[in-house]
């Protein structure tokens, strides 16, 4: 639909202008040469302005602007101006339509001739969208950039390829290069020597299958600034896509201060730990002296309590013991004395006999005491020598012939080699003191054994066997306890002490000692030595 012409009508046809205009968003007008009368006009003026009848639109719009925006003269001159000079005018203006809403719209004017007249050409184009477009955009580019910009993360954007298109300061600041430095390297440069050849691989395969992730994990990653310094980092990848191209976006982390935490907390760690481990030691060094300490204090008391045991028990045998030989000494001294003449002297060496063994059980059982105070106090020590067993062993049996009892007598033998490097001493106290009790507990006219061997792999067995009382199966595991006499014993002389201290010495000579009794049948001693 177009304005009914008016005297320049028959100048100007408008058909060709109405086919190329009716189906155009745009507002389109044709005004006369001096721009005072609007010669035509498509329908977009009611999308435009929001006008629903031609007249009220025609009475509302001006050449240039509506009638109520109507420009200052000297701008509307110079757009004429421009018209005339240059055949057309584009400018960006604020319209307002019917119902006073104002919208951003281009302006373009350009000047024809028709049939020897000349007339204009008038295009209004909505760009107020584009505007709001324009707008929303920048504020997203102000977003992107304060969050790029002023982030507190350094954040480099990479190509497919490699290339650095993007950095923010915190980049720039990191690394030390400049926005257009950045540009023109590869992030390989980033990369220090040992690791730069693997990593374009590791780029590639990358951009075969993006992911949003953190970048070598589980790995202790570096980085190179531009001075060539080396420092660890943190780096997450993320990735998008731009007409098909493909970005990284990579936020990089200097760890240099977390890592000297970490070594510091690491270090003073394992200070506290050695701390916690030299208490610990010290409680337990503690806790194991109070200990010792508790013990001691306890075998101190035990052996306060022995001694005093010990001094009772010995009390009680002393005078048991020394009460018999004593009074057998005081008997026979006094009756000597009565025998002075010459025929009485068998009766006289029957006394001094008596005397002289009453004499010999005393010291016997001194000595006895003797050798329990020095293994108690530790100082009996070995005193090793070499010597020939076999003769050695029968000097010993001889040597305690004259205690032997009315038909008794001792038999021994020895096998195997007979040189042995061994206590003297101590075994001679051994062996005593072993027959000995074997005499004592045998009857008249019994005999006993004594054997030695010495196998080929160093072994020397020694045993003393006899048949006399032997030992009650009860009082076996008391036998070389101190003062411990088996119960059927008890009307024969002796202070307990003998087998303690054999066991005791065959100890320090490294040996064992084994029994093997039967009340009423006899009793077997075996020492073992590993020589």
């Amino acid at each position: 639909m177009i304005v009914q012409p008016s005297v320049m009508a028959k100048s100007f046809d408008a058909s060709m202008l109405r086919t190329w205009s009716a189906f155009s968003d745009e507002f389109i007008a044709v005004w006369d040469e001096k721009g005072t009368e609007l010669m035509y006009f498509n329908d977009s003026y009611s999308k435009l302005f929001g006008f629903q009848d031609r007249d009220a639109f025609s009475e509302y719009f001006s050449f240039l602007c509506p009638r109520e925006n109507q420009l200052d003269e000297n701008v509307s001159r110079l757009m004429r101006d421009n018209i005339n000079r240059h055949g057309n005018w584009t400018e960006e203006v604020l319209l307002k339509k019917g119902n006073a809403d104002v919208f951003l719209a281009r302006l373009d004017i350009g000047k024809f001739s028709y049939d020897g007249q000349d007339f204009y050409l008038q295009r209004i184009i909505d760009i107020d969208a584009q505007r709001v477009f324009s707008n929303n955009l920048f504020k997203e580019v102000k977003k992107f950039e304060a969050l790029f910009q002023f982030a507190t993360l350094p954040i480099l954007l990479v190509n497919k390829e490699g290339n650095i298109t993007l950095s923010n300061q915190q980049a720039n600041e990191l690394f030390g290069y400049s926005n257009e430095e950045f540009s023109c390297i590869n992030v390989e440069h980033l990369i220090p020597d040992q690791f730069r050849s693997k990593h374009e691989g590791h780029r590639n395969r990358y951009n075969q299958h993006p992911e949003n992730r953190p970048m070598g994990k589980g790995l202790q990653l570096s980085a190179i600034k531009k001075t060539g310094e080396v420092f660890p980092v943190e780096i997450s990848l993320g990735h998008y896509k731009v007409d098909e191209e493909q970005f990284v976006i990579a936020f990089v982390i200097d760890i240099t201060k977390r890592i000297e935490s970490e070594n510091i907390l690491r270090a003073q760690k394992e200070a506290l730990e050695e701390v916690n481990a030299q208490i610990e030691k010290l409680n337990e060094e503690l806790e194991l002296k109070v200990e010792q300490r508790t013990q001691e204090l306890s075998d101190a008391l035990s052996k306060e309590r022995e001694l005093s045991d010990l001094k009772s028990r010995f009390v009680s045998m002393a005078s048991h013991e020394f009460r018999t030989p004593l009074s057998t000494i005081l008997s026979s001294a006094s009756l000597i004395s009565k025998y002075a003449l010459t025929e009485e002297q068998d009766k006289r060496d029957k006394h001094i006999m008596r005397i002289r063994s009453s004499v010999n059980n005393l010291t016997d059982i001194l000595n006895e005491f003797l050798s329990l105070g020095k293994i108690e106090e530790g100082k009996i020590q070995q005193h090793v020598s070499e010597f020939n067993l076999k003769e050695q062993l029968q000097l010993m049996i001889n040597e305690i012939q004259p205690i032997l009892k009315n038909g008794q007598e001792i038999v021994y033998e020895h096998n195997g080699g007979a040189h042995v490097k061994m206590d003297l001493s101590l075994l001679r106290n051994i062996m005593i003191n072993l027959i000995s009790n074997a005499i004592k507990f045998s009857s008249d006219g019994a005999s006993i054994w004594a054997d030695s061997e010495m196998d080929g792999s160093g072994m020397l067995t020694i045993r003393v066997k006899d048949h006399g009382l032997g030992i009650p199966e009860d009082d076996h595991k008391h036998l070389f306890e101190r003062f411990f006499r088996g119960k059927n014993v008890t009307n024969i002389q002796g202070t307990g002490l003998g087998l303690h201290i054999v066991s005791k010495y065959i100890e320090l000579m490294g040996g064992k000692i084994e029994v093997e009794s039967e009340l009423n049948t006899g009793t077997t001693f075996t020492l073992k030595f590993t020589l």
